[in-house]
């Protein structure tokens, strides 16, 4: 039996291939199937060839692939995040606080926990939460600065609506009855758009182990 089985890829071998991503999708794709006929236990490998799935708009191959990622290692709390926020701008609510319920056992301070927080309120209509949530988690994020992008456009929807609901004396956590809907599912018709930032992120993380010790 390969020796190398049941352990990390090199660190080298994984940067070479999400360098190749950002020019070659497919070839960067299969690099990654390379990689995990070596290394098929490494959850950043699966996560990776989700997150570039999820940003072909292959969804349901890219939640599959992120799924193993967290199969394989419950604690890959960035895995953990990305695939409930996969599932909920896929309109799969219910799915992603499934995922994030583990991210519970998090510190009150790490920002993945309260940016969960933060969307299940705003699934929740809940936006006055959510706002405070999301100004939260990125005042407390400087380890994965691009999720903070993703949250400012969805604080960028939110805030014009937050704010005619309150003047229109909603007040500023109303329920689902009295809240103007807010879309968080992926536009079909905006191909550029990918819900997940994760080959940035893993190439910025390469190295760092998944889980917590």
């Amino acid at each position: 039996m390969d020796e190398t089985v049941g352990t990390l890829c090199p660190d080298g071998r994984l940067q070479a291939v999400v360098a190749q991503l950002r020019t070659d999708d497919e070839g960067g794709l299969a690099g990654i199937a390379a990689l995990l006929q070596t290394w098929p236990l490494d959850p950043r490998l699966h996560f990776l060839k989700g997150s570039v799935l999820a940003g072909l708009q292959r969804y349901d191959e890219g939640r599959g692939a992120m799924a193993r990622a967290i199969e394989i290692a419950p604690d890959f709390a960035l895995a953990r995040f990305q695939l409930g926020f996969l599932d909920l701008t896929s309109g799969r609510a219910v799915e992603a606080m499934g995922v994030w319920q583990k991210l519970g056992d998090l510190p009150e301070d790490e920002p993945l926990r309260v940016f969960a927080e933060g969307l299940a309120s705003l699934a929740a209509d809940n936006f006055g939460e959510a706002v405070r949530l999301l100004k939260r988690g990125m005042q407390l994020n400087s380890q994965n600065p691009l999720i903070n992008g993703d949250m400012q456009l969805i604080l960028d929807e939110i805030e014009p609506k937050l704010a005619l609901q309150q003047a229109a004396g909603g007040g500023p956590t109303a329920g689902a009855g009295s809240a103007p809907a807010i879309d968080t599912a992926v536009p079909d018709e905006e191909p550029g758009e990918a819900p997940v930032s994760a080959v940035d992120l893993l190439l910025r993380q390469q190295g760092s182990k998944p889980t917590k010790h």
